[in-house]
C-alpha cells in the first residue's frame, strides 16, 4: 500500500517536472527565435545602409571640369554648376538639363554641353559669344555678337574698338554686314559705322565721311567709295542716284556732280 502511494506521488512529480521542463525549453526557444529575428532584421538594415552608402560614395561627383570660359562670370557659372550637386551629389541624379538652361541665360554664354564621365566626373563645355559690334538704339548702347545676339548693355562704347551699327533691322541683317566686310576687307579697316534704314538701304561712315548708298545696285555703288575716301574736308557723299548725279558735301556746302561714264 505504501509502495503504491510512493509510486503515485513519484509519477505526479515526474509529470510536473516534465511539464515545467517542457515549458522552460519552449520559452527558451521562443526567446532565442525572437532575438535571432531581431538580429536578422538589424543585420539586413545595416547591410542595406552599407550598400546605399557605398553606392552613393562611388557615384558621388568629385570633379567638375569647365572648358571654354573666357569672359563669362566664373563665380556665377560655379554657383549654377554646383547647385545640382548641393541638392544631390550622385552623378545619376545630377540635373544637367536644368544647369544647361540656367547657364545659357548668362550674358556671354552662347552654347553649353554637359557630359557625365562615370563614375564621378562632370565636364561642362561652354561656347561664348564673339563680340562683333556696338548696337546703338535710342541713345543706348549694346554689345552685339557675331550672331546678332545682344550680349549686354554698355555705358562706355568708346572703350571698345568695334564698329557701330544702327537700325531696327540690324540684327536680321548681321550676316549681310559680315559678308560685306569679307568681300570688302579694305573698307573694314576704314568703316566705323553702318546705319540700316527700314527699306534696307545702308549709310556707311568710312574715314569720317558719310556715304549714302542706294537700295539697288549696292555692290556697284560701293566701288565709288574709294574715289572719295581720301578727299579733305569732305563730309558726305550721296550715292543713291550715282548713275545720274553724285551729291557731295564739303565744309557744309552741298555740290552736285554729274556721273562720268
Amino acid at each position: 500500500m505504501l509502495s503504491f502511494f510512493k509510486n503515485k506521488s513519484f509519477s505526479k512529480i515526474s509529470i510536473l517536472l516534465g511539464i515545467s521542463l517542457t515549458f522552460l525549453i519552449c520559452s527558451f526557444l521562443y526567446d532565442n527565435f525572437n532575438i535571432k529575428n531581431i538580429q536578422k532584421e538589424n543585420l539586413k538594415g545595416f547591410f542595406n545602409k552599407k550598400v546605399v552608402k557605398d553606392y552613393d560614395e562611388f557615384f558621388e561627383v568629385k570633379k567638375v571640369i569647365l572648358n571654354g570660359r573666357y569672359k563669362a562670370d566664373k563665380d556665377l557659372i560655379k554657383n549654377i554648376v554646383n547647385s545640382s550637386i548641393y541638392d544631390n551629389s550622385n552623378i545619376f541624379k545630377y540635373d544637367a538639363l536644368s544647369v544647361k538652361n540656367s547657364l545659357t541665360e548668362l550674358n556671354w554664354i552662347n552654347k553649353v554641353n554637359i557630359r557625365k564621365i562615370f563614375p564621378n566626373q562632370i565636364i561642362v563645355n561652354i561656347k561664348e559669344h564673339k563680340e562683333f559690334a556696338i548696337l546703338k538704339n535710342k541713345e543706348k548702347y549694346f554689345l552685339l555678337s557675331d550672331e546678332g545676339k545682344t550680349i549686354y548693355a554698355i555705358k562706355n562704347p568708346q572703350a571698345y574698338n568695334l564698329i557701330y551699327l544702327e537700325g531696327k533691322t540690324v540684327k536680321k541683317n548681321i550676316e549681310q554686314v559680315k559678308n560685306f566686310f569679307t568681300e570688302h576687307p579694305e573698307l573694314k579697316r576704314k568703316t566705323t559705322k553702318i546705319v540700316i534704314t527700314p527699306n534696307n538701304r545702308w549709310d556707311i561712315v568710312a574715314n569720317n565721311i558719310l556715304f549714302k548708298l542706294p537700295s539697288k545696285d549696292f555692290d556697284e555703288a560701293i566701288t565709288k567709295i574709294e574715289r572719295f575716301s581720301n578727299l579733305e574736308h569732305l563730309e558726305m557723299v550721296d550715292l543713291r542716284f550715282y548713275k545720274k548725279k553724285i551729291f557731295i558735301k564739303v565744309n557744309e556746302k552741298k555740290i552736285a556732280m554729274k556721273n562720268k561714264k
